[in-house]
């Protein structure tokens, strides 16, 4: 589903908060010149403008989202799960992004069931994935400052009753910052410790050792499918599937999340 005066109005408040925001008349201007191609259906063309948002250093969800949407349209199925799991680092909760993932995820090949593990841990990342890392960014700062300025007036203020609220909002805000901060360490965490990509071929053999010659071929994967990112080796990547089989396959077979 296409909301565009929403999205829109995500977009510039996003190219306020970027580094491309320089190029903010720019973006806006190609993000509808976008928009209007994918309703008349040339996709290939709304593509051009969407990715050349990016190449100012523009992120967000609703331009990897609408990225997706365009791939999808043109039938090329990896890469439009790619840009939908990059959309989700950014708007974890949509329904549309959900919708129109789980619709791409049913046409992928391999039916991979995931390994069980401790419910402890399927807890914390549940916790971690359930708001979006720039939220959580800008939520821990807002925190800090709604604490630290009521503590302040706290300090300052000889009104009993305004010192009384005051230190209640800056305890609140205190605790706040604590909680947010956290997520935003776990989240920072997970970014650099836990990578995944999605193949982008069509099939690709997967060999027990960086190498076609020294390696055995021991299973094969199909486009779309989500992997995990180890160590690399060369043009080779090791990836865990979420059963844990564990193989190596050429890097420039997989797009990274």
């Amino acid at each position: 589903m296409q909301r565009p005066w929403f999205h829109f109005l995500i977009l510039m408040i996003g190219i306020g908060l970027s580094p491309a925001r320089n190029f903010g008349a720019e973006i806006a201007q190609w993000f509808q010149k976008g928009n209007q191609f994918y309703q008349m259906a040339q996709y290939d063309s709304a593509m051009v403008y969407y990715q050349k948002i990016l190449q100012t250093g523009y992120e967000s969800g609703v331009l990897y989202y609408n990225l997706g949407n365009c791939y999808y349209k043109t039938q090329q199925l990896g890469l439009a799960i790619l840009y939908y799991e990059r959309a989700k680092k950014w708007m974890p909760n949509d329904p549309d992004l959900k919708n129109n993932l789980a619709i791409a995820n049913l046409r992928i090949v391999d039916k991979i069931e995931p390994a069980s593990s401790f419910v402890l841990i399927r807890w914390t990342e549940s916790l971690l994935h359930l708001f979006p890392r720039p939220w959580i960014r800008w939520a821990t700062v807002g925190f800090y400052i709604l604490g630290m300025g009521f503590l302040i007036f706290w300090i300052l203020s000889r009104n009993l009753t305004f010192r009384r609220w005051a230190l209640r909002i800056a305890i609140s805000g205190g605790v706040l910052f604590l909680l947010s901060g956290l997520l935003w360490i776990g989240q920072a965490r997970e970014a650099k410790t836990k990578r995944s990509a999605i193949v982008l071929s069509p099939k690709v053999e997967v060999f027990s050792a960086p190498s076609e010659q020294g390696g055995v071929e021991i299973f094969s994967l199909h486009e779309g499918t989500k992997v995990d990112l180890d160590r690399e080796q060369g043009e080779w990547q090791e990836i865990i599937l979420p059963d844990r089989k564990v193989g190596w396959v050429k890097k420039e077979v997989l797009g990274v999340i």
